[in-house]
């Protein structure tokens, strides 16, 4: 059989460290800022209510990740590969228009609006059910990773290669 080969990025500290803060009310009241890395190891307490506005408007303050930017323009200009953006963002236009403004590429992206690993697990499990069987995930949460690496012993046949971005 040959190889239908997908490719997937995560965005936020994996392609580029964007300068914006989630924020955190706490059920004291309490409010708090992290940034996308603090925010990919915070352990949520009962009550928390998360605020991702600063995510949803177009990105003014970024810098790029160059060698992950090259990669993923290398899987860009291979025909023979799909090449996704999935971000837990809810919205995917500020991703679009930041490579489309900075390198002219104009990625798929998938925006979850979730942060629940197993969501990204889901998302690439639809895509092996669909034919796709040479499969890289890169991300920079190890909660995610963990997620995708799950699925190599439901789908012991597919090349399914995770890369944690440090």
């Amino acid at each position: 059989a040959s190889s239908r080969k997908l490719r997937i990025f995560d965005f936020d500290d994996t392609l580029v460290h964007v300068v914006a803060k989630i924020h955190v009310t706490h059920e004291d009241g309490e409010k708090e800022s992290l940034t996308p890395a603090e925010y990919a190891v915070y352990e949520p307490q009962p009550g928390d209510k998360f605020n991702f506005k600063e995510f949803t408007s177009v990105i003014k303050k970024a810098k790029p990740i160059e060698k992950n930017i090259k990669r993923l323009k290398a899987a860009m200009n291979d025909p023979s590969t799909k090449t996704t953006i999935l971000t837990a963002r809810l919205l995917g236009y500020p991703i679009k228009k930041y490579l489309r403004d900075n390198y002219r590429l104009d990625p798929y992206v998938i925006g979850l609006g979730s942060s629940n690993p197993q969501d990204k697990a889901d998302w690439i499990e639809k895509q092996i059910k669909k034919g796709y069987n040479d499969i890289e995930f890169i991300d920079d949460s190890h909660k995610n990773v963990e997620a995708v690496e799950g699925l190599r012993k439901k789908y012991p046949n597919v090349r399914l290669k995770t890369e944690l971005v440090k």
